[in-house]
């Protein structure tokens, strides 16, 4: 995913001269070929974020369209205040790709890995939030964003995540899609962890349950009307992220839920008030925290009773 937004950043670049593409200290091999090759359109501002956003604020009220790319939790968290005192309240054009989200670092611990960033982001008012699941559907958000005049902020999880879309695929701000449909119980999912709940449903698809499959990339503003009606079709939503329980998507949901007096089971997969268990690749990390397909498997025949409530 990072390659497929940040290249898109380069074919911004290559036509209009407002575009730039800002960093501290990260680069990937994009980033770096528009250093050598587009220096006026390249800014590096080594480990300081604060001011990285605070310039970007500055040079999007000047008409530049600021592109930073950056590890999450240095962007979000570390350069919270200056993104709500000088980006939110003018709705500046600036764009925030975070990578490193959810358990894509895992091997580098807790300090790496961002899983509170959509809580915090999604409190600051003229913030959109996009968590892609696929390449081509980074892609598509990033001319998304580009043409949407505000703040955005894109959450580029991993690298080599399986494709689910082909290259017809529209990506519409505040909209999400069914990958599959079925009547038994909905999963809402955000990002690439969507992948985890396909697996659960094709396994659970050989013991005659029928799951349905939201991808949900937009959190804010967040598409209220497919969750209504996936809750009268199933009566049974779980959510699904690689994220805190706690303010993303699941809390997201639930007020859905709450304000349109709707009547389901409703449970939620993620971060339980824990940062992320252990230390390996995002598959362990995915099975040691629980939100791995077998996890999912389970979670949902609990739900459909067809377990015992204690493993």
């Amino acid at each position: 995913m990072r390659n497929s937004s940040t290249n898109q950043v380069l074919e911004f670049i290559k036509r209009d001269k407002n575009v730039l593409a800002i960093t501290g200290d990260l680069g990937n091999e994009i980033y770096d070929y528009i250093k050598i090759y587009y220096p006026k359109q390249y800014i590096d501002y080594g480990i300081s974020e604060c001011n990285m956003v605070a310039s970007s604020a500055g040079l999007a009220r000047q008409g530049k369209i600021p592109f930073i790319y950056s590890v999450t939790n240095f962007m979000s968290m570390r350069a919270f205040e200056f993104i709500r005192n000088t980006v939110c309240p003018f709705n500046a054009n600036v764009k925030f790709l975070g990578r490193s989200a959810g358990f894509a670092s895992s091997y580098l611990g807790m300090t790496h890995q961002g899983t509170e960033d959509i809580a915090l982001l999604r409190s600051l008012p003229n913030m959109i939030i996009i968590n892609p699941a696929t390449p081509i559907e980074a892609r598509e958000a990033t001319k998304a964003i580009y043409d949407y005049e505000g703040a955005c902020y894109l959450r580029l999880e991993g690298a080599g995540e399986p494709e689910l879309f082909d290259e017809q695929y529209k990506f519409r701000i505040g909209k999400g899609q069914i990958i599959r449909e079925g009547s038994d119980v909905t999963i809402i999912s955000t990002g690439s962890i969507i992948n985890e709940a396909v697996k659960a449903a094709e396994k659970l698809a050989e013991k005659k349950v029928s799951v349905q499959l939201i991808n949900m990339p937009t959190i804010k503003p967040l598409d209220s009307e497919i969750i209504i009606q996936a809750t009268l079709k199933t009566k049974n939503i779980i959510t699904l992220e690689e994220h805190s329980i706690y303010g993303g998507l699941g809390s997201a949901v639930s007020e859905v839920l709450a304000e349109n007096n709707c009547n389901a089971r409703f449970e939620r997969m993620g971060l339980k008030d824990s940062f992320v268990k252990g230390f390996g690749t995002r598959e362990e990390s995915l099975i040691l925290n629980e939100l791995d397909k077998n996890n999912i498997m389970y979670k949902i025949e609990e739900m459909l009773g067809m377990r015992e409530t204690e493993k």
